[in-house]
């Protein structure tokens, strides 16, 4: 099709792809150009409407569609703000879901033509008849974990060290781990840790976890122990909840149960607790304290405590006041896309065990190239570097 042939677009269409597109990137020249094609004085080439949908961020075809449909997945109706049901995600998330789809599909199919066997943890748990402790407990054995996982060899894990621990436990068991800080590479399109921090796709031959890496550390090690409760609850979910949130839903509250127990367990927050006090710290020192030993935020710590009937609300809200404080401030000052090495930076990004699978497909055929490099948001150039890297 020649770039310079017309198409006709209903205004409809105009309406709706103006509606759910990025439309704050388009300049004055654009809205008039809008405005003269939705009122049939003139027609739009087939370039102009390359360039809106690169601006809007919506799909070239959309405009080619004779009248709007619901593009937002199923999914968006388990999004958990608040408690409150999404009305329009950003086509930065949608685009990411729509990149992960891609992924689990492909390592499904691999999966099924391998011969492989649905993994029988996944959804192998239900809301009304699980307790946190126990659920905790099995997640645990499935992923080789010991309770306290986190302190190898009597020394404690950082936070982003305990990342990367927990999401090669998930890995090793089957479950695909993705995290990003924006769209694929593009810098101009960063991810709102206050849309989402995480989400969970369920699938019995490749479930799969994404973890917004603009969110903090802390954040996002939560994240991914609340999403690996959903895994085992088979329930599919858009997280951008907070641990401190008394009011959620029961699937909510359990999840963040579960990940309050596989990162701070309960008997020994307790003991830890027990011996700071034995030292004469109390309150907020305590806390700090405690908040250097197990690898999740102040706020968690807080959590467990109010939980525990061991600070009073007033000191817990404090605690939340001053850490949401310190995250935005940190927020602001830092990018994920900032700095660093490119293939270091891609290859944190995409799970190990996908790469490697897909290498393999490709090798011996049954992958194009061009797939691959589609899947990996790379090219001819920078596909064999990645694999380089992921081998190293």
């Amino acid at each position: 099709m020649s770039t310079t042939a017309q198409v006709s677009v209903p205004a409809s269409i105009w309406k709706w792809v103006t509606a759910i597109g990025s439309s704050r990137k388009l300049s004055p020249e654009d809205h008039r150009h809008i405005d003269r094609w939705m009122s049939g004085n003139a027609t739009p080439t087939v370039n102009q409407l390359v360039k809106l949908s690169s601006k809007l961020e919506v799909p070239f075809g959309y405009f080619f569609l004779a009248e709007p449909i619901d593009d937002i997945p199923a999914i968006f109706a388990h999004r958990t703000v608040q408690n409150s049901a999404i009305s329009r995600p950003s086509r930065n998330l949608l685009d990411t879901l729509d990149s992960m789809q891609a992924i689990q599909d492909w390592m499904r199919q691999d999966a099924i033509d391998h011969g492989d066997t649905p993994m029988p943890f996944v959804g192998s748990w239900h809301l009304h008849h699980t307790d946190a402790m126990e659920l905790t407990a099995a997640i645990r054995e499935q992923l080789a974990l010991t309770t306290t996982w986190y302190r190898p060899e009597s020394h404690y894990l950082t936070s982003d060290k305990a990342f990367t621990m927990l999401r090669k436990h998930c890995t090793e068991a089957g479950i695909i781990v993705m995290l990003n800080g924006t769209v694929g590479d593009n810098t101009h399109r960063p991810l709102d840790p206050h849309e989402f921090r995480a989400f969970a796709l369920i699938d019995e031959y490749a479930p799969l976890i994404f973890i917004n890496r603009a969110d903090s550390i802390n954040g996002q090690i939560f994240s991914l122990a609340h999403e690996i409760a959903h895994i085992w609850l088979g329930k599919e979910e858009i997280y951008n909840d907070e641990y401190q949130q008394a009011d959620n839903s029961p699937i909510e509250v359990l999840c963040n149960a579960v990940a309050a127990e596989l990162l701070v367990p309960q008997q020994e927050f307790s003991r830890q607790w027990r011996a700071a006090q034995a030292e004469g710290d109390a309150g907020y020192t305590v806390i700090d304290k405690i908040a250097q030993v197990f690898p999740v935020s102040h706020v968690v710590i807080a959590r467990r405590a109010l939980d525990s009937r061991l600070i009073s609300q007033d000191v817990y809200d404090r605690v939340a006041k001053e850490s949401t404080e310190q995250w935005e401030k940190h927020r602001k000052s830092s990018s994920d896309a900032s700095g660093g090495n490119y293939y270091s930076t891609k290859q944190s990004r995409l799970d190990h065990r996908f790469v490697e699978h897909l290498a393999a497909s490709v090798c011996e055929g049954q992958t194009s190239y061009t797939d691959a490099y589609r899947l990996t948001g790379t090219n001819r150039k920078t596909y064999p570097k990645l694999l380089e890297t992921v081998e190293a």
